[in-house]
This record gives C-alpha cells, structure tokens and sequence, in this order.
C-alpha cells in the first residue's frame, strides 16, 4: 500500500511540473511528456521496495550531532575561501544540516548545504530525493535547463540558468543513501563545481 502511494505522488507531482512549463510546441512536448512519464513510473516501480527498505532503515539511525554535521563542510572549496556557516535544526523538527558559503569577495559565490536523512523528518525528505532522482526529466528555456542524470559517477538533478548576466548552477545528490547534498552558486557552471563533490569531509559523515 506504501508503496502505491508513493508512486501516485510522485505521478502528480511529475504531472503538475508538466503543467507548470510553457508549452512551444504542442505535439512534441506531449510526446516527450509521455514518454518520460512512463520511464519515471516504471523505474519508481522496480525501485520502490529499496527505496522503503532504505527509508525504514534511516528511521531508527540518530542523526548526527552539530559538531558532527559541521565537520563534513570544507574550509575552502575551488579556490574559495568558507566566509560563514550553521549547522543544527532546520525549521522542521529532527531535521539536522549544515550550510556554509564560500566566496572571493566578488558577485562569484558557492553555497553548500549537507542535510543528514536520518530519523523521522530526515528520512522523508531523502525518500522523495531518492523518488526524483529515480525520474527521467529534462527541463529547458531560454533561461537555462534543469534535468536528472548520472553527473561525476553519482545520479544527480542539475541545472544552469542565467539571471541577467550571472550563472546560477545547482547541483543535488545523495550521498551514502543518507546525506541530501546541494550545492548552489553563482557565477559557476556545474562542471565548475564537480570537484566540491571530492572536497567535501565525506570521511565525517557516518
């Protein structure tokens, strides 16, 4: 039952991003819309039984500690210095992270969040990260795109879009099956931003 439910979320949110995006060209689109639906729902059906095993498992684990958490954020990362950072309850209850920000005093800027998917709060989140990186999705506009695939030997959503003469990348993974890791910037491509994915503290995250 767990597992139907899941899926049909996942269909609806799938369904109401389609909705949401300009539509150029109406044949194509609804083809492609298709298509990638049906890629999505069947790969969320093989993979559904781990992707709960995985959220039971995460459920009995004690997040880490602030200190913990904290360890894993690098004190510079592609030649950029760590100008401030947090780390402990995020707005939701049990939800544990760590933030950090690295800059060289310019427009150009890396944000780093690393959210631990342990305990309650914690494993929902990655369980609908895990579901989306599941998907077979690929936005684009003039602005930029955003689309899930295999990025630096790991399954990660990206994306690129400009916002007046400035870049701003993301890039989101899992790491361990636990760790929810983002890094955002601007000024960056996402191939500029690969090596943050080998700087991080991996070795203190459990």
């Amino acid at each position: 039952m767990k597992k139907s439910l899941l899926i049909l979320a996942v269909a609806s949110l799938v369904a109401c991003k389609k909705n949401e995006e300009p539509k150029t060209d109406e044949s194509s689109t609804s083809i492609g819309d298709v298509v990638n639906g049906a890629k999505t729902l069947s790969n969320l059906s093989a993979s559904m039984d781990d992707i709960q095993k995985s959220a039971d498992k995460l459920k009995t684990v004690k997040p880490l500690s602030n200190d913990e958490i904290k360890a894993a954020l690098p004190e510079n990362v592609i030649g950029l210095k760590r100008t401030e950072y947090n780390a402990g309850d995020n707005m939701m209850v049990g939800l544990i992270t760590a933030d950090a920000k690295y800059s060289d005093g310019t427009e150009k800027n890396v944000r780093l969040n690393i959210m631990d998917g342990a305990g309650e709060s914690g494993s929902a989140v990655v369980t609908m990260i895990m579901m989306g990186l599941k998907a077979e999705s690929e936005k684009n506009n003039e602005q930029g795109y955003e689309k899930t695939t295999n990025f630096n030997n790991t399954r990660a959503i990206i994306s690129e879009h400009k916002n007046g003469d400035l870049l701003e990348s993301k890039i989101t993974y899992l790491l361990k099956d636990r760790y929810v890791i983002k890094i955002e910037a601007d000024g960056y491509t996402v191939d500029q931003l690969k090596p943050i994915m080998d700087e991080i503290n991996v070795s203190a995250l459990k």
